[in-house]
């Protein structure tokens, strides 16, 4: 646990705010990993929160978040000086794929403020990629914006037709995927299963960054465990069913491993 001391704090839109924080660990964050954060002094709410790296500059991370309940709502407030405890980096984060000839793009397929470990990712790529951004409303899209400041290309689509495509992300991937693609994925659970569904029928690896409420981001309380199955050929288990905690063994899982009946 580091205390992290607060550079700015700013709404950017639609409930969205861009934490900065200076926090000397920051430069051993790989893309995909999160970390867990307090606020420092305040027991209510008690327990910390997962919040996915959104950018790291030197010894400086970047968090994004939308104001959604009591512990954001306390977030949104904090000023430049304030600190905060942080626990982290976390997790098992996205492998950053180099460029092969021939080969496909990488799709990053986001939904709400699932999108927040792309930024931190697409800065790290070389090779052709694609951001496929689904939200309720145009409002909600603010968000997609800085991807173009690193050279991400994107494509939006809101449920209400606002802008971009109207209907569901996975409307808008459908679209997009090709033979040799790779997906990369975050965001609510059930977008999470249309989209692990959709790769596989179209036979394309999928990796899916899982959401859940944990308390402690070590893997020790147990309270993010997912039932996961085995797929790969020549495996044996005894049991094609275990248990894994989000926080340690994740949040990034190959999307065939995981048990979608059952999260």
């Amino acid at each position: 646990m580091k205390e992290a001391v607060i550079i700015e704090n700013k709404a950017i839109g639609a409930d969205f705010f861009l934490i900065s924080l200076k926090w000397l660990p920051a430069r051993s964050v790989r893309p995909g990993q999160f970390v867990m954060l307090r606020v420092t002094g305040s027991m209510d709410p008690l327990l910390r929160r997962p919040f996915s790296v959104y950018n790291v500059e030197g010894d400086t991370v970047e968090l994004l978040y939308k104001v959604v309940g009591k512990g954001t709502t306390i977030l949104s407030s904090l000023n430049p000086g304030d600190a905060v405890d942080l626990l982290g980096p976390l997790g098992r984060g996205f492998p950053v794929p180099g460029v092969v000839p021939g080969k496909g793009r990488l799709l990053m397929v986001a939904g709400g403020v699932g999108i927040a470990p792309f930024y931190h990712l697409g800065r790290s790529l070389d090779c052709g990629s694609l951001l496929i951004y689904g939200a309720r409303t145009k409002a909600d899209t603010v968000v997609v914006k800085p991807f173009s400041n690193i050279g991400v290309k994107s494509k939006v689509s809101t449920e209400d037709g606002t802008r971009g495509a109207r209907g569901l992300v996975t409307d808008l991937l459908v679209r997009e995927m090709r033979c040799g693609d790779t997906v990369y994925a975050c965001g609510p659970s059930p977008m999470l299963k249309a989209v692990a569904k959709l790769a596989e029928e179209k036979g394309i690896r999928c990796l899916v960054s899982l959401e859940r409420a944990m308390a402690c981001g070590i893997g020790v309380c147990l309270g993010c465990a997912v039932k996961t199955v085995a797929h790969r050929p020549g495996r044996v288990v005894e049991d094609d069913r275990a248990y894994q905690m989000v926080c340690s063994d994740g949040p990034v899982f190959d999307s065939r491993d995981v048990d979608w009946d059952l999260l």
